[in-house]
């Protein structure tokens, strides 16, 4: 198990949390909360402060920002996916798209994104003269190549 710290920058400011911790069937996202009082309008945009500060990740971790399925399904939200390095030690807010045409209002303690952990992997990149498609089913079959 990995250790995440945060700072807190607004009183009201919760710690992410997993709703299910079942180390083999639980939640891959922990729920973010809004520390204020605001609205996405429709058809635009708002950042929303979540109260946190990054304050330390460990080595060979990162995190990013995900939309809540429940958001995006009832009411046409959508995070501005971003990716947070491993040293970034700085203020986390959430970019979040109203696509609906209905205004969101969200007020302190609204469930309004996911952080989700991933492994650092950084691959080694070369050069090939073509590519290797005789080792793949698939080939260069392009999109929609792959249904029945």
């Amino acid at each position: 198990m990995i250790q995440v710290k945060f700072v807190k920058t607004n009183p009201d400011a919760k710690l992410p949390k997993f709703n299910n911790l079942d180390p083999l069937t639980g939640d891959a996202g922990a729920d973010l909360y809004s520390v204020e009082l605001g609205c996405i309008p429709a058809r635009g945009s708002a950042i929303v402060d979540v109260g946190l500060k990054v304050g330390y990740i460990p080595p060979g971790w990162y995190f990013t920002i995900e939309t809540r399925s429940g958001l995006g399904f009832k009411h046409g939200l959508m995070v501005h996916r971003g990716i947070i390095d491993t040293m970034y030690r700085g203020d986390l807010s959430v970019k979040i798209y109203n696509h609906s045409d209905n205004d969101f209002v969200y007020e302190p303690g609204t469930r309004i994104a996911q952080i989700c952990f991933h492994r650092l992997t950084q691959p080694e990149f070369d050069w090939i003269e073509e590519a290797d498609v005789e080792s793949t089913a698939r080939g260069e079959k392009g999109f929609g190549s792959s249904g029945k």
